[in-house]
């Protein structure tokens, strides 16, 4: 037996105990030279995926996107198959990448790809979403045209500090206070009106502290509302 077939021999007893379906290694393949998956995101998020001594990429694509792991900070992969998967089956990080991006839709309702691209003018190979990944602590690329990074650096510029993402401490930092992401956003108002009852219905812990957070809020109910219209 050579190395390569007793390795593939392991990796098939792995799985089989794991209880893992065999891993589509297109999509391994192409998810792990995508730019958009943080393996430190993973494992902080998924602390049973290190001592089962699976590749987490591996692991996202048998079973880690279908129980709502996320491969990076901006990418939901069970509210991106709601809004335009279905039963497919499809793995929704792959399908991103092959034909979601180009066609404009958001891997998350924080992240707007078509609005991103045109803003800050990126060559048409260049991914809208890996380029974020890849910048989002230089405190020069916004996410989305409702957060206005210099309104919000402004105020929490001091706070936040050097090398940071700003989204990200909004959505640390946006519910318990309430901050706003920009001069026409007044998020306690909008707590008071559209969430008296607290924030939105999640199936993640992670996407329930996120719509927790008003912005987070207006911006999922907004994308859903545009889903109902378009099925009508």
């Amino acid at each position: 037996m050579t190395v390569r077939s007793a390795f593939a021999q392991f990796r098939r007893s792995a799985r089989r105990i794991l209880g893992l379906a065999p891993a589509p290694w297109d999509d391994v393949a192409l998810i792990g030279a995508s730019g958009l998956f943080d393996v430190n995101l993973y494992l902080i998020e998924g602390p049973d995926i290190r001592p089962a001594g699976v590749d987490p990429v591996v692991h996202f694509c048998t079973a880690g996107w279908r129980e709502g792991r996320r491969p990076n900070f901006y990418f939901d992969p069970l509210w991106y198959a709601e809004r335009y998967l279905g039963d497919s089956g499809e793995n929704p990080l792959a399908h991103y990448i092959r034909t979601g991006e180009a066609a404009g839709l958001s891997p998350i309702c924080t992240f707007d790809p078509a609005w991103y691209r045109r803003t800050y003018r990126l060559p048409r190979r260049t991914s809208p979403l890996a380029h974020f990944l890849a910048n989002r602590r230089s405190q020069r690329f916004a996410p989305n045209p409702h957060f206005d990074l210099d309104f919000y650096l402004s105020r929490h510029g001091d706070e936040i500090g050097p090398n940071r993402d700003p989204f990200a401490h909004l959505l640390r930092h946006g519910a318990g206070r309430d901050l706003d992401p920009s001069a026409s956003f007044d998020s306690a108002a909008y707590r008071r009106t559209f969430m008296p009852s607290g924030s939105a219905a999640a199936r993640t812990k992670w996407t329930a502290a996120d719509l927790a957070v008003p912005l987070v809020h207006h911006l999922d109910a907004s994308a859903r509302a545009a889903q109902k219209a378009q099925r009508r």
